[in-house]
């Protein structure tokens, strides 16, 4: 369940609690461009190191297209997730975007649709086609990857839990040990794996050792858990 963030007319945004499941989002930049009754419509999509990044390069796509009619936007980032109809019928442009990149389930991405009036209105039904249709089949173009995200923990161990440690880190899959640093109770042995393998890693540990090696996150090295 999420908790809805008040944000200005015409966009929305809201928290989701549960972070570090693989995702899907696009792998670089697309743009797709047709026109409705003409009106040109130009989409663009842009991959997201962040929810912050979303004002910035809108404003590079104003910049770009200053003669445009308007310039809506949607984005999606972890949890947050929001639109602008920047200045057309509430929820007929920003909100259908957003729909599109809900249906499709990408995420840290940004999509604009930049519209140049043509002279011709498309109505309520007309808009929400127009716009979502343009930013779905630029999606359609859009090459879709599947990420893994990756944090890096450390396991703590006694010295006569090495050799059985070690067994379990090396079978595990897309796991990466660091160099370890040896204090006087024992090992502690940098590890770097998928945010979602975090439990069942523990849970091993734990099955392996009769609990005496155990996952610390947020603890310095050598540091007392």
């Amino acid at each position: 369940m999420g908790e809805m963030l008040a944000r200005d007319p015409g966009r929305l945004a809201c928290r989701w609690y549960g972070r570090g499941m693989p995702y899907e989002t696009i792998a670089a930049d697309v743009a797709l461009e047709q026109e409705v009754k003409s009106s040109r419509f130009l989409a663009l999509a842009h991959p997201l190191r962040d929810a912050g990044e979303v004002e910035a390069w809108m404003q590079e796509v104003r910049d770009l297209h200053p003669g445009a009619s308007h310039h809506c936007s949607a984005w999606r980032f972890d949890g947050l997730q929001g639109f602008d109809d920047d200045g057309e019928p509430g929820g007929t442009a920003g909100r259908p975007m957003l729909e599109v990149l809900l249906k499709r389930d990408v995420q840290r991405v940004a999509v604009a649709c930049v519209r140049w009036f043509g002279g011709t209105k498309l109505g309520a039904g007309g808009l929400v086609r127009a716009y979502g249709g343009t930013v779905a089949k630029m999606l359609d173009q859009a090459v879709i990857t599947t990420v893994h995200e990756t944090t890096t923990l450390h396991v703590r161990l006694p010295f006569h839990q090495v050799d059985a440690v070690y067994r379990l880190l090396d079978a595990w899959p897309e796991l990466r040990r660091g160099e370890p640093a040896y204090h006087p109770g024992g090992v502690d042995l940098p590890v770097t794996l998928r945010v979602d393998a975090i439990p069942d890693l523990r849970l091993a540990l734990r099955d392996a050792t009769n609990a005496e090696a155990r996952l610390l996150e947020g603890v310095k090295v050598g540091e007392s858990a």
